[in-house]
């Protein structure tokens, strides 16, 4: 092993707590808006409805690696810095892709909307994904929902967005106080479709998005 991948395997190893801590405090996030928005939401949801299937970052990142497998080198799919925004970080050479990556677990069949199969929260506010100048500040935009309530076996689904794909979704959205936070629930419908069903009035298609990492992959064949 050469010793500018030791260098970021240790590098690797410190982000890891720092990680775990913030997956904590996600969770715990994520908790306090269910109570928030689930009786707007629908009135089928429970009121003691809870988020099932939780996933740490390690895990996410390794699930991320066997997507990408046979397609994009292990070793250049890293854990990016907090100076990065954390997320992941696909290397090839000195050029990098930047991936911002959100995980959760997901409500279950009894506490969703009739239509879904399962829907996981996720929430991202508008300055932790553009710059001063109003750009993004990521290639790609990455969240995945864990609907498996086996710790052991995760069954994760992601939903992957390109910047423009990314800036549209959110046009369809309205920002929610100071910090302008933007909220989703992504998941599959009875039908086998895959929507945003945070709106309310309208119904957000993410079939194309859906697991989708050939458009990571030619990104990546570009750099």
């Amino acid at each position: 092993m050469d010793l500018e991948r030791i260098i970021i395997n240790l590098q690797d190893k410190v982000l890891t707590l720092s990680d775990e801590v913030d997956d904590l405090k996600k969770e715990v996030q994520q908790l306090k808006e269910n109570k928030t928005t689930s009786s707007a939401k629908s009135t089928s949801r429970s009121n003691t409805s809870k988020i099932k299937g939780s996933i740490s970052k390690n895990q996410l990142v390794d699930a991320v690696r066997n997507s990408l497998s046979g397609k994009i080198p292990s070793e250049d799919i890293l854990k990016g810095s907090r100076k990065e925004g954390s997320g992941i970080v696909i290397t090839k050479g000195d050029q990098k892709l930047k991936l911002s990556l959100r995980g959760s677990g997901f409500y279950g069949r009894e506490d969703v909307n009739p239509r879904m199969l399962y829907t996981g929260f996720s929430t991202i506010s508008k300055k932790a994904i553009v710059d001063d100048n109003g750009q993004f500040i990521y290639n790609f935009f990455v969240f995945a929902v864990n609907h498996s309530e086996d710790a052991e076996n995760p069954e994760i689904d992601f939903f992957i967005f390109d910047q423009d794909e990314f800036n549209k979704l959110l046009d369809e959205k309205t920002p929610s106080g100071k910090n302008k936070m933007y909220y989703f629930y992504f998941g599959e419908t009875v039908n086998h479709h895959y929507i945003d069903d945070r709106e309310r009035d309208k119904e957000i298609n993410l079939d194309h998005e859906h697991n989708d990492w050939d458009k990571v992959v030619k990104a990546y064949e570009k750099l």
